[in-house]
């Protein structure tokens, strides 16, 4: 893995691609970071690489490999638990807050949400 890290501002992942800007020739190229171009370039990491847009009537050509295939990470579930109905229930309210919601006419506010309005400054 290399050890530069990628030049946008704010941003701290590795480096894993060089732009390379030829303003004469009215070009880019996007390249791997362990190819040696000799030349010096910005350096990139993936999804800034992947996001580079050249003004009109440049040329833009990426000669990086293709990017690795997302494989998603595999959670395993304890199988004693794996009861459909516990999965998927919902917190249970506290009392004060469902006297809140039945104590709400339709169309009024309830407590709670004026409070927080109020302390937003938007009542």
């Amino acid at each position: 893995m290399s050890g530069r890290f990628c030049a946008r501002v704010c941003c701290g992942e590795r480096a894993t691609a060089i732009l390379l800007i030829n303003a004469q020739e009215l070009s880019a190229q996007i390249v791997g970071i362990h190819e040696d171009t000799g030349i010096a370039g910005v350096p990139l990491c993936r999804a800034h690489a992947d996001a580079i847009v050249v003004p009109l009537g440049w040329t833009l050509s990426d000669s990086r490999p293709p990017a690795d295939e997302f494989e998603p990470e595999l959670v395993l579930i304890d199988d004693a638990s794996s009861d459909s109905s516990e999965a998927f229930r919902l917190p249970e309210m506290e009392e004060e807050a469902e006297d809140d919601m039945e104590d709400a006419a339709v169309g009024e506010v309830p407590p709670l949400l004026s409070r927080a309005f109020r302390a937003a400054g938007l009542d």
